[in-house]
Parts: C-alpha cells; sequence; structure tokens
C-alpha cells in the first residue's frame, strides 16, 4: 500500500522547475479567485439587479470576451508570452483592486468586467506557457499538476469567500488582485521557456516545429484535420460539462426546495475533494494511454453520470453521480489539456489555444441556453436523457477522430506501441 501511494506522489518528482512554478501560480491564482464565482450573488444582492439584467449582464460579457480570446491568442504568438502574461495580468490587477474603492454600483461591474477582459486575453499565452516551459514526455504530468493546483486553490478560495463576502466585499477585491500579482511575480522570475533546439532527438516532438510566419491558423488547422475535429468535441464536452452549474443545481432546488442550494454547495464541496483525491491516482493509472482514449472515457462517464439521476430525488444518488462526474472530469482533462500542444506548432499555440477556449465558451453558453428551453418545455429527465445523448455522440465522434490522428500524427504513437 505505501509503495503504491509513493509511486502515485512520485510521479511528479524530476520534471521542469517551471512545471513546479505553474503549479504554485495556479494555487495562489485560485486562492483569490473567489470573486467569479460570487458574481452572481454581487449582482443580484449589493447591486441590486434582476435575475433577468444578470442573464443580459452574462451574455454581454461572454461575446465580448470572445474576440478578447482570439486577440490574446494572436498576440501570444506575436509576442513574447511571459511578457504578455505580465501586462495584461498587472492591467487586470488594477481594475480588480479599483473596484475595492468604489460603493457596489455599475461602476464595479463595468471595472470588474475589463478586469476580467485582461485576465482572458492572458488565458491563451498562460496555457500555451506550460507547453512552451515543460518537454513534450512530461506534459501530461505537468498539465495534471497544473490541474491540481487550480483547484487546490480553488477550494480554499472559496471558501473564504464566502466568508469575505457579506462584510468585507472590498477586501475580497484586495486579495484576488494581489495574489494574481504574486503568481505573475513567481512566474517573471522562475519559469523558463524551454529552447527546442536544445532539447535532445528523443526529447524533440516534431509536430511542435515553429511553422512560417505566413502560415495561418486555419492553414494548421486544415493541414491537421484531427485537431479541427478535436475542437468540435471539446464544445459537444462543454455543453455537457457547463450542466454542472446549472441544470444540476435547478433541478436540486425544484425536489429539494428550500434545502436545494445548500445540498448543491455540498455536492460541490466533494467534487473538489475528488479532484484533490484523485487527480494524481488517474494520472498514475492512465499515464500509458494517449490523450483522445482519455478523453472518450471521460466522455463516457459525464453521460452516465447524468443518466444516474435522471428520475431520482433520493440525495446519497447525487454523491454516486459526482462522483462518477467528477472522475470523468479529470480524465478527460488529463487527456484534453496536453492535446493541442503536441500537435500544434509551438508558434500558433497562443491562437489554437484561443479557438478551443472560444467553443467551449460557444458550447457552454449553447448548453445552458438549450438546456432551459427543454427543461421549461419538456423535463429534467428529458434533458439529462439529451445530455447522455450528447455524450455518447461526442464519444463516436472522438472515437474515430482518435483513427485519424494517429494517420496524421503517427509519430506520436510510435512510442506507445
Amino acid at each position: 500500500m505505501y509503495k503504491k501511494l509513493s509511486n502515485i506522489f512520485s510521479q511528479y518528482t524530476g520534471l521542469s522547475k517551471s512545471a513546479y512554478v505553474i503549479f504554485f501560480a495556479k494555487m495562489i491564482t485560485n486562492m483569490g479567485a473567489f470573486i467569479w464565482p460570487l458574481l452572481t450573488l454581487i449582482l443580484k444582492r449589493k447591486i441590486g439587479y434582476s435575475a433577468s439584467t444578470i442573464a443580459i449582464i452574462s451574455l454581454v460579457i461572454g461575446i465580448i470576451y470572445l474576440p478578447a480570446t482570439v486577440l490574446g491568442g494572436k498576440l501570444a504568438d506575436k509576442y513574447d508570452r511571459k511578457k504578455i502574461i505580465i501586462i495584461f495580468d498587472s492591467i487586470s490587477v488594477i481594475f480588480f483592486i479599483s473596484c475595492a474603492f468604489v460603493k457596489p454600483s455599475n461602476l464595479m461591474t463595468a471595472l470588474f468586467v475589463i478586469a476580467g477582459l485582461f485576465a482572458t486575453m492572458e488565458g491563451p499565452a498562460f496555457e500555451a506557457l506550460i507547453a512552451d516551459a515543460t518537454k513534450p514526455q512530461e506534459r501530461d504530468k505537468a498539465y495534471s499538476l497544473s490541474y491540481l493546483g487550480h483547484n487546490l486553490g480553488f477550494i480554499i478560495g472559496a471558501a473564504i469567500g464566502g466568508l469575505l463576502f457579506e462584510k468585507y466585499l472590498s477586501l475580497a477585491f484586495i486579495i484576488d488582485g494581489l495574489t494574481t500579482l504574486s503568481s505573475t511575480i513567481l512566474i517573471i522570475l522562475f519559469v523558463n521557456v524551454l529552447n527546442i533546439d536544445d532539447l535532445t532527438d528523443n526529447e524533440k516532438n516534431e509536430y511542435e516545429d515553429h511553422a512560417d510566419n505566413d502560415v495561418s491558423s486555419f492553414d494548421i488547422l486544415k493541414e491537421r484535420k484531427s485537431v479541427l475535429i478535436q475542437l468540435l468535441v471539446f464544445m459537444l464536452a462543454a455543453f455537457i460539462y457547463n450542466q454542472f452549474s446549472f441544470t444540476l443545481p435547478l433541478y436540486m432546488e425544484t425536489i429539494f426546495s428550500d434545502k436545494g442550494a445548500q445540498y448543491f454547495g455540498l455536492l460541490s464541496s466533494f467534487n473538489g475533494l475528488i479532484v484533490i483525491l484523485f487527480t494524481p491516482v488517474m494520472t498514475h493509472i492512465l499515464e500509458k494511454l494517449d490523450e483522445l482514449p482519455k478523453i472518450i472515457i471521460g466522455l463516457l462517464l459525464y453521460s452516465l453520470s447524468f443518466l444516474i439521476i435522471r428520475n431520482t430525488s433520493i440525495y446519497w444518488a447525487f454523491f454516486i453521480m459526482m462522483f462518477v462526474f467528477t472522475i470523468g472530469e479529470i480524465i478527460n482533462t488529463l487527456g484534453a489539456s496536453p492535446y493541442i500542444s503536441r500537435r500544434v506548432p509551438a508558434s500558433h499555440r497562443g491562437r489554437i489555444n484561443s479557438y478551443r477556449n472560444i467553443v467551449s465558451s460557444i458550447g457552454g453558453i449553447t448548453g445552458r441556453i438549450t438546456m432551459g428551453w427543454v427543461v421549461d418545455t419538456f423535463s429534467y429527465t428529458t434533458a439529462f436523457t439529451i445530455l447522455a445523448g450528447i455524450g455518447i455522440v461526442s464519444t463516436i465522434i472522438a472515437y474515430l477522430n482518435y483513427n485519424l490522428d494517429k494517420k496524421i500524427f503517427p509519430k506520436l504513437y510510435e512510442k506507445k506501441l
């Protein structure tokens, strides 16, 4: 037993120094990132917006952030990614902290949206930086460690945010800004981008070689069609995943009435606990599995999880559902995070990562609108059945794409034969 536990945690040893720095940076950032989860409550209880107004604001924010993501991706490929992160994070911090010095109002909303805009623009550069700072062979472990840091910080941050919301909201904004600034300083000082030319032949991945400047990201996608198809899979996965924070809490409120929000909160905490406990375990168990099979397993578990609660009001059944759903989330993340980094030239990572963020946003927004209509028109049972069906369809697409991917990127699979 001790040996097995030792193997699980020792898998994270020997990574590039930058991988550990990114882990701590992610954890610190998310320890303070409790404003986003509180956004709806801030808009409703502190500023006094109606539910319909909040919905419109959320939609507008989503629309504004989509082109910002594209711009962030282009800038990340054109300029030094560390500098992009430093500049955008610094601007974001200024606007976040500014929120602490104004009363809850339209001005606070505007400052918050601007802060989030620059944080969104920084996103593609940060995702690309993880790949830039790690060797292809250690990418799985590096992304796993980053995901673990994200969730560790989020669990701590959610608890702190709940305590500060009522009386110390200004302090929450200041802490959010300072933690982001701290993680940025860590990146400035300790994250080093690897030079592809310095890697040995065994460490190199020819599919990551820089492409010519006149080659567009769309040319790359047309040439590497499995990556383009995978963007569709990412969109469908986001369609399903976002129901965790939309259809699921609505359903629980419907069947558990006043206790619905409380029960959903406990379920969310359970989700975080499972992520922390099982991310290292699943990383170790599935380390020899390729990215797409991991994604396929994750999507299947998504589908199964919603079938578990398809027609039940038994509270403990939701914990079974959440366990299956979260294991699917972990496995899907382990496959999806390194997928693009290994198949796209380093010169185009920022832009194509931004496309992934865009299609995921579209999938999430479309999922909320569609499932809201299904629930109002039919029932939750129908909604969960449809979600399971979409999961099956996306699994089939991912499986077919797996065969195509092996033809387009044969050398990525030779090493695992």
